[in-house]
């Protein structure tokens, strides 16, 4: 937004304020709780230094904050119910992953006689976005053009107008998402894009599983969407074939709540996917099209969650709050299609993943990753895909924490996929020195080396800093070459090495981190450019 801009012109720097603090509630545990008080902050604070001007004040008018009954009915903490610190930590991290809050503390305050109030302490960002953005990576140039609010007019609803150009196709979308319908725990979102290849509806009405103690949950979505898939080769479209799908997908869910520090939930639901393929334009050959399928199952699913949270700060974001769960995650879910149920031919469907997280050292943190799924028919899989990732952080060069070195490794295996199922690597998903979707394969990993360094300063009242030094090695290929002439090369594993700055946003919402980078491929063929620029926007580091 405009007004933004001006805001940016201001030439002061200031420290950024520290989160209220609370005092330990250990003490407190199974006390009744009383008022709950909301205390929502606005943008800028004219008590601080450097804040208290015409355009900070005029920002705070013409800024609907958060209404205090859309913060409260979020808690997982009501008046009348037994205080514990685990759900106040709950209810801190539910506001957090809001994007129109900055950051969220509740203080407790003892009221006598076995009860405590609670003062909710949450600061509000911009949400009125308006903006023209531009993004390189990978030799390849996007960009789009959106109007949006995600806190309409103090709601927490959201409401999108969007024009993306992107590497595959340009399209104009319009999206509304309501995560409190009538003050409930039940959330909808509403979105059409209309598409230069197709286009997409899609509807989910959900309520969710919201906390750790929550006993059921209910959802339903559904899908249709037209397209056209991009088949790439050495960074070039080598073929592309049209793929429509109509998804609908319904479940229910029970659990006994949280127990013992952790939660079970056992779903039940059943899905509707029906794919279908064509030839599209001057295609070649037939032979990268897929054969149309179509699943119909119930299915059954379950997940288990570890209560292991923790808040870190200075990660992968630029001053703001990460919650982090080192604690055991796994869930699977099974089904079964079949022609008597409107599938095309029988088969077991399979999913599953896990997450767990380790502090090897005081200063050390360690996140590993999990997924696969797969279709079985007639004992053979469909569309294997099994992946993993392992990051590491240590905090180095001095006491501060101002400086993270950051380590990760993470890997894809295929077998028998989906054309449109292709594994890819390049400058788009983390091969920054090379152009966007270079490699292709089954197979694929990629090692990545950053030394990230963070800014405690706010700089016009608008900004947070930081930088980063990084390294990347990866590659991209097949275990057997589906057809010489599409894979006619091996694939060489490709190293850069590359220097970055980071511009945070501390007033809007999102987040939104602006990476501006210049990496240096150091190896590949004559074609690549030996010096790539990459400016994109990103949620993280």
């Amino acid at each position: 937004m405009a007004l933004c801009l001006l805001l940016s012109l201001l030439p002061s720097a200031t420290r950024a304020g520290d989160a209220p603090a609370a005092p330990d509630p250990a003490s407190l545990e199974g006390a009744v709780v009383g008022a709950i008080r909301v205390v929502n902050q606005d943008i800028f604070d004219p008590e601080k230094p450097g804040e208290d001007t015409t355009l900070f004040r005029l920002a705070d008018r013409l800024h609907r904050t958060t209404r205090p009954e859309v913060i409260a009915r979020q808690l997982t903490l009501r008046p009348g119910d037994h205080f514990s610190r685990a759900a106040l930590e709950e209810s801190e991290r539910i506001l957090r992953a809001n994007d129109y809050l900055y950051d969220a503390h509740i203080r407790v305050i003892p009221a006598g006689d076995g009860v405590v109030d609670l003062e909710v302490v949450t600061r509000d960002v911009w949400t009125l976005q308006g903006s023209l953005s531009f993004n390189r990576a990978g030799e390849a140039n996007t960009g789009s053009l959106h109007l949006e609010d995600n806190n309409l007019l103090g709601t927490g609803k959201a409401i999108t107008l969007l024009r993306i150009n992107d590497i595959d196709r340009t399209s104009d979308v319009v999206r509304y998402r309501d995560p409190n319908i009538l003050g409930s725990r039940a959330l909808m979102e509403l979105s059409y894009a209309d598409n230069s290849d197709g286009g997409r509806r899609r509807f989910d009405v959900e309520r969710p599983f919201y906390s750790l103690d929550a006993r059921w949950g209910l959802g339903l979505q559904g899908q249709v969407d037209h397209r056209v898939e991009p088949f790439y080769e050495l960074a070039r479209i080598t073929q592309r074939f049209r793929h429509e799908q109509e998804f609908a997908e319904l479940y229910s869910g029970l659990s006994p709540g949280l127990a013992d520090g952790a939660t079970h939930r056992w779903r039940l639901g059943y899905t509707y996917d029906r794919e279908t393929f064509a030839p599209y334009g001057s295609l070649d050959s037939t032979d990268v099209i897929p054969a149309d399928r179509t699943l119909s199952y119930p299915w059954i699913g379950f997940e288990y969650v570890e209560d292991g949270f923790i808040t870190e700060h200075g990660l992968d974001r630029l001053q703001r709050s990460e919650d982090l769960n080192l604690g055991k995650q796994l869930h699977w879910r099974l089904g079964w299609s079949t022609p008597g149920l409107g599938g095309d031919v029988t088969r077991l469907i399979v999913e599953t993943g896990a997450t767990a997280g380790w502090r090897p050292g005081p200063r050390q943190l360690v996140l590993a990753a999990f997924e696969g799924s797969t279709r079985v028919r007639q004992g053979e899989t469909e569309n294997l895909r099994l992946g993993g990732s392992l990051r590491y952080y240590a905090r180095d060069f001095g006491a501060g924490g101002d400086s993270v070195f950051y380590a990760a490794a993470e890997g894809e295996l295929g077998e028998r996929l989906d054309a449109e199922n292709q594994i890819l690597l390049g400058g788009d998903n983390g091969l920054r020195g090379y152009p966007l979707r270079y490699q292709s394969g089954d197979r694929r990993v990629l090692v990545t080396l950053e030394q990230r360094f963070f800014s405690d300063r706010e700089y016009f009242h608008l900004l947070h800093l930081g930088a980063a030094v990084f390294f990347d090695a990866g590659r991209a290929w097949y275990d057997t070459f589906p057809d010489p002439y599409f894979f006619p090369t091996e694939r060489p594993v490709l190293k850069d090495v590359g220097v970055g700055l980071r511009l945070g946003s501390s007033r809007s919402s999102k987040a939104a981190m602006l990476h501006l980078d210049l990496a240096f491929p150091l190896d590949g063929d004559s074609s690549i450019k030996r010096v790539q620029w990459l400016v994109t926007t990103n949620q993280t580091f």
